[in-house]
This record gives C-alpha cells, sequence and structure tokens, in this order.
C-alpha cells in the first residue's frame, strides 16, 4: 500500500487549535498513529518536491522547522514532478482544486498511490466528484479503509 499525507496532515500535530479542539487533537492523534502504522507494516509514505515546498511556506519558524523535521521522519519514496504530473495537475485544477491540492493528487497519482490523507474537508468533498485513480480521504477514515484494502 502506498499513501500520500497533504501538507495539512503534517502539520496537524502542530497546530495550535490541538491544545482546544478535539476534532484538531483526533486528527492530529490519528495522523501520528497512521505514521507508525505505516512503518510496522511497511506501507510506502510518499513525500514530493510540492509537500517540501508547501511546508517551508509555513510563516511560524518553530513550526515550519518542526513539521519539516517530522515530514523528513516520514517519507521512504519520493513522487516525481514530470511534464505528465505537470498537464494532469492543470486538469484537476481546472476541475476546482485549489492548485498546490491538484499538485499532490496528480503526483500521488502518478506514483500509483492507493490514499491521499488530508484534514482539508473541502479537498475531500471537491475530490469525491472527481474520477481519481486514488482515494482522498480524512485520516480519521482511514483505518476503516486499510480493512477493506486488506480483504480484497
Amino acid at each position: 500500500m502506498k499513501i500520500y499525507l497533504d501538507t495539512c496532515c503534517y502539520c496537524r500535530p502542530f497546530d495550535l487549535q490541538r491544545q482546544t479542539q478535539t476534532k484538531v487533537e483526533t486528527e492530529a492523534v490519528f495522523v501520528e498513529s497512521i505514521i507508525e502504522l505505516c512503518k510496522i507494516f511497511g506501507f510506502d509514505i510518499l513525500g514530493s518536491v510540492i509537500l517540501a515546498t508547501e511546508i517551508k511556506r509555513i510563516c511560524n519558524i518553530e513550526k515550519r522547522r518542526n513539521v519539516l523535521t517530522f515530514y523528513k521522519s516520514t517519507i521512504n519514496e519520493r513522487a516525481k514532478l514530470s511534464a505528465d504530473v505537470v498537464n494532469r495537475a492543470q486538469e484537476i485544477n481546472a476541475q476546482g482544486i485549489k492548485a498546490f491540492d491538484a499538485y499532490h493528487i496528480a503526483l500521488a497519482e502518478t506514483a500509483q498511490v492507493d490514499y491521499l490523507l488530508t484534514v482539508d474537508e473541502k479537498l475531500e468533498r471537491t475530490a469525491e466528484k472527481l474520477t481519481l485513480t486514488l482515494k482522498v480521504i480524512n485520516p480519521l477514515m482511514f483505518l476503516p479503509e486499510v480493512s477493506k484494502w486488506a480483504q480484497t
């Protein structure tokens, strides 16, 4: 199995709202747990130049450093940026997905990822309407998906 976490997922464990919002705390715990689960079972976690670029744009220096360290310790493969990825990202962007998110999806599709994890509800809802080769889901829904995946 291959998964790709978007930038929001890598940020979630370091979000200040984690201390005051139950959903944010739960998502942060799930992101951390999913990464550990992937390491235990040998699932691939893909990174990309787009993820690194987005993380480097985080304004808060301490958060940026923490997220970048977390990201680098997590990935074990990198999705490659190519002309095909750029073309696919443009197609996805034209269907209502923001540019960075379109690149995340295009990179993940090209790398034959099974699941793209996001805590961005709008991205998840919009992606449901598109024809993609992967499933875009919230980390809270990942374990039920792994169970379905394991049965196939």
